[in-house]
């Protein structure tokens, strides 16, 4: 595997560790990974089956330069994450997680799940010696069931994608795919 596959690999698992361990912590729930696959892929992945919450994260590499990211997470574990960071009891995040609509109080907590995303991000790639001064968190998205999330990036373009399961407050897992630019910034 190339240098730079191995780092993209690595920030890649990171920033599932790291979001989950960062969130259970806060939310007081575990929040556990599963198995991360890894693959390089020229199209963004889709989330399946449900609607999901798109993080989108821009990583600054340096000067104007911004490399553009996303965490794909179905909405009802966005939802329980956003609930259980409010510090709502299970029954309440059983509750919300089971409406059609999310409530304002909600959207804004998964604002805050989109800043420890990004938080996560910035960790693993500093950690990794990659070329980063900041992470932003750019807002959330919902994207249908089986379509691609927005993400600033040129079509065709290698992306590096993970692929790992979530299971929050002993719920069944649910998949989360993060998906960023495989470029120069992350090193090798």
């Amino acid at each position: 595997m190339p240098a730079v596959s191995q780092v993209a690999s690595e920030v890649v698992r990171q920033i599932f560790d790291r979001v989950a361990s960062d969130l259970s912590m806060l939310a007081d729930r575990d929040i556990t990974v599963g198995e991360v696959t890894y693959e390089e892929r020229s199209d963004r992945a889709v989330g399946q089956g449900t609607v999901h919450i798109a993080y989108r994260f821009g990583v600054r590499t340096g000067g104007d330069a911004v490399e553009h990211g996303v965490l794909l997470v179905p909405l009802s574990e966005s939802i329980a994450l956003a609930g259980y960071l409010m510090m709502a009891p299970d029954d309440q995040v059983a509750e919300m997680r089971g409406k059609d609509e999310v409530e304002a109080s909600v959207r804004e907590a998964m604002l805050e799940v989109g800043n420890f995303v990004a938080a996560a991000a910035e960790a693993a790639l500093r950690g990794l010696g990659a070329k980063c001064e900041r992470v932003i968190f750019e807002g959330c998205q919902g994207v249908r069931a089986d379509v691609r999330p927005t993400l600033e990036y040129e079509d065709g373009q290698p992306l590096a994608v993970g692929r790992s399961t979530f299971a929050v407050a002993g719920e069944p897992a649910a998949e989360v795919i993060v998906m960023l630019p495989l470029d120069g910034y992350l090193g090798a």
